[in-house]
């Protein structure tokens, strides 16, 4: 019953591929224990790595029954996959009957497939197979340390089960059409594929329809929603244009993996464009420094996260901390509204100073500054969150 003890071992080498082109190497080791009847009862127990889903604890417990030294029947068993993400991958083994056992000090070596049948968390609807499989067994004692090696294509790619999308975070501010353009990029940071759903929203709190492209390759549509399945370090660019009229708001980033990004401004008359990160935090309140002196304008966005309206305390000072203005704006739920800040507060027009937005209790609101030279070149100012 000894002599069995490299049979088990298939099912560590196989289960690992479960991604296109896959090729693995690794080690397992799997204990042999007499069983009722003929044959013997074999634990398998090991740990792996594959790319894009992190490590692996395998197990499997079956029992192989053989006439002699050969297998009297093809030797089938069932494998899980549990990964450090939840995801659990199965799949199904087989070797053919007449499969060789070699004696103990002996070494053999034989060929077997691997179906991927399933699974839960990012495999629920994984299938592929994988029909040239090898291993090197050498049976020393109850146990049987193996070197395992294989390759194969998942015919079907593993699919991603959608789950619950939950608020990541905002982009205060997209401006498409009338000469601008929003370019928006994120990326996976998970070890899993992950759903990134990206919501537009007018002024007022309404969805905001607008030309979406997409510079991979998807096909242009209009939507004030969309939404994609990006695997472990995949990237989507969602680009909007627009037409002759402007369209400005907010956008916001949903998501049941671990997805993140940032978003671009882009004039194309003059071809200046400036970068924004995605707003996580939740501040009480937040804080803009401004230069308006020597010709330069400052302009604001801000907008409302929740669909609840929202009042915003204003309070501009000067880089003296005098008080010039105190306003308070009220928006609507996901509203947003944008301006320049010298035109709306002119004691703020020719002087340096700093911006404090404090929305009601319980509110969360984002926040954006545009700073522009007069030659036209622009940058972002950050918030600074308190």
């Amino acid at each position: 019953m000894m002599l069995r003890t490299a049979l088990p071992l298939f099912f560590f080498c196989a289960a690992l591929p479960a991604q296109t082109s896959s090729t693995f190497t690794m080690t397992a080791t799997a204990a042999a224990t007499a069983s009722t009847g003929t044959g013997v009862s074999i634990q398998v127990n090991g740990t792996g790595t594959l790319t894009g889903f992190g490590a692996a604890q395998v197990s499997s417990t079956f029992n192989v029954v053989t006439t002699g030294l050969l297998g009297s029947t093809p030797i089938t068993a069932t494998l899980v996959m549990v990964f450090d993400t939840g995801d659990v991958l199965l799949g199904q083994l087989v070797v053919q009957a007449g499969y060789f056992v070699p004696r103990l000090g002996q070494t053999s070596s034989a060929a077997a497939s691997f179906t991927i049948t399933g699974g839960s968390g990012g495999f629920v609807n994984a299938s592929g197979s994988f029909p040239n499989l090898s291993v090197t067994a050498t049976p020393t004692g109850n146990n049987a340390s193996v070197q395992a090696s294989g390759s194969g294509t998942v015919f079907t790619p593993s699919a991603h089960t959608t789950g619950a999308p939950s608020y990541l975070g905002s982009f205060a501010h997209f401006a498409s059409g009338g000469g601008w353009d929003t370019i928006i990029t994120l990326v996976n940071n998970g070890a899993a594929s992950a759903q990134a759903q990206v919501n537009f929203y007018d002024e007022s709190g309404n969805p905001a329809t607008l030309p979406l492209d997409f510079p991979q390759g998807a096909s242009p549509q209009s939507a004030s929603t969309y939404s994609q399945t990006l695997k472990p370090g995949g990237i989507l660019v969602i680009d909007s244009q627009g037409g002759t009229n402007p369209s400005v708001g907010s956008a916001q980033l949903l998501s049941d993996g671990n997805v993140s990004g940032f978003l671009i401004f882009r004039y194309l008359p003059t071809v200046q464009e400036a970068a924004v990160d995605l707003v996580v935090q939740n501040a009480s309140t937040y804080t803009l420094p401004f230069d308006n002196t020597g010709g330069i304008a400052t302009g604001i966005a801000m907008s409302v996260l929740s669909t609840a309206s929202t009042s915003v305390q204003i309070l501009v000072q000067d880089d003296k901390g005098t008080t010039l203005a105190t306003d308070t704006i009220t928006l609507p739920g996901r509203g947003h509204k944008s301006f320049v800040l010298g035109s709306r507060y002119p004691a703020a027009g020719a002087v340096r100073g700093s911006i404090q937005f404090q929305p009601s209790a319980g509110s969360e609101i984002g926040v954006i500054g545009i700073r522009a030279l007069p030659t036209g070149a622009y940058t972002t100012i950050p918030p600074i969150g308190n």
